[in-house]
């Protein structure tokens, strides 16, 4: 899903795989560096002998490698350890912070938010862009300022960036280098958009739709094992993301999970769906169609948001009935999505879901019951603090370290 510094390496059918590589001393080298370089992230602060406890080299073998990534600059000298028993307090090492920096940003119609964080992970610039902010730039150049100036305003050259992750609502076309289905993001459906980036930055960019991201979030901070889910994100516009044998599956042109366009029974046929950027599913549960199904249940609300708060607070047979049917819309999508997916669990996420809370993902189960081959789990989010924000960082800083790591 990116340029040529970030697309998936995976043969494609008909291309020959190339021999595996061989295990020559400097790859061994690599590799060692790179499982030290991560057991740092763990445990911070590491000695010799922690090393050589911790991988099994070598007192000698850990003691070289330590001054091959201390030259190198990825690590610093972190003080003495505590003294053991024969009285000497060990040399402590810890990573180099400014060994290099991750970007994320998450794209909105109203702003721009970048945030930037050392190949650590601990914070270093936190910038929002509004939407009505001139800065002389659009599109994907408008981002590229924001970049600039959060990294600027803390003294990082804007070179010194590792790896910048691009959230957006739309999805993303490698083969294209392409963000579809974006219509309400200004400027940023030209061909080329990695390149453009890549261009003007230098290093890796990844461009990835926002509820991917949230998956991304929600599939490291929960407490189960479920490798295989789907998440269904419900906000002002609905959206969904598969995670299968744990990662996020984004089909052959970026669409995967794009719940929007599921064609439901029942509601009109949506004719064109790309070029009108709406599909049925969007006009059965988004926000005009909760906002009607509301006043047919006797509940005035000028927003989808407002109905739900109504359909969860209030005991009364009219909002227990909103409350169903909305589920029942919602199971109709569902079913459809586990007849081909068969998840491990279900994840509702987004500003409706938080509304709806335990009364909706109770209801949204019963009905699924009805209509689904089996009822999976239906579960709330674990991160809902900017849960877009959270995946991009974290899939940054993974591309980061990677990078940097790896030289």
């Amino acid at each position: 899903m990116t340029s040529s510094h970030t697309r998936d390496a995976s043969p494609r059918r008909g291309q020959s795989t190339a021999a595996p590589t061989p295990a020559t001393p400097g790859l061994l080298r690599s590799l060692n560096n790179r499982v030290v370089l991560d057991l740092f992230i763990q445990h911070t602060t590491l000695s010799r002998g922690d090393v050589g406890r911790l991988t099994g080299l070598s007192k000698p073998t850990a003691s070289q490698l330590l001054v091959r990534l201390e030259e190198s600059g990825l690590v610093v000298d972190a003080g003495v350890g505590t003294p053991g028993p024969g009285g000497r307090a060990p040399q402590l090492y810890r990573l180099n912070p400014r060994a290099g920096y991750a970007a994320a940003l998450n794209v909105t119609p109203a702003e721009i938010h970048v945030r930037i964080v050392d190949i650590v992970g601990a914070p270093v610039a936190d910038l929002h862009l509004a939407d009505d902010v001139d800065t002389g730039e659009v599109g994907f150049r408008r981002a590229v300022a924001a970049i600039r100036s959060a990294a600027e305003s803390t003294g990082i050259a804007p070179d010194e960036l590792s790896a910048v992750v691009v959230g957006a609502p739309g999805s993303y076309d490698p083969d294209a280098d392409q963000l579809r289905y974006s219509d309400h993001l200004h400027d940023w459906q030209e061909p080329g958009l990695v390149a453009g980036f890549e261009s003007l930055l230098a290093c890796p960019v990844r461009i990835e739709n926002d509820v991917n991201l949230v998956a991304v979030a929600e599939h490291r901070a929960a407490s189960d094992d479920a490798d295989n889910f789907f998440l269904l994100w419900l906000d002002e516009r609905i959206g969904g993301a598969m995670v299968i044998d744990g990662r996020v599956y984004r089909g052959s042109h970026g669409a995967a999970g794009e719940a929007a366009f599921i064609q439901p029974s029942g509601v009109p046929v949506v004719r064109n769906p790309a070029r009108v950027n709406r599909g049925g599913f969007e006009d059965l549960v988004g926000e005009e169609a909760i906002v009607r199904l509301a006043a047919d249940h006797g509940i005035s609300a000028a927003s989808a948001s407002e109905a739900m708060a109504a359909a969860v607070a209030t005991n009364g047979a009219e909002a227990t009935a909103l409350l169903t049917a909305i589920a029942e819309r919602y199971a109709v999508g569902l079913a459809s999505i586990h007849a081909l997916l068969d998840p491990r669990k279900i994840v509702v996420a987004g500003s409706l879901a938080t509304l709806g809370g335990p009364a909706l993902r109770s209801a949204i189960t019963a009905e699924l019951s009805t209509v689904a081959l089996a009822t999976p789990p239906v579960l709330g989010a674990t991160v809902t603090d900017d849960p877009v924000m959270s995946g991009a960082l974290m899939s940054s800083l993974e591309l980061a370290r990677d990078r940097v790591f790896s030289t």
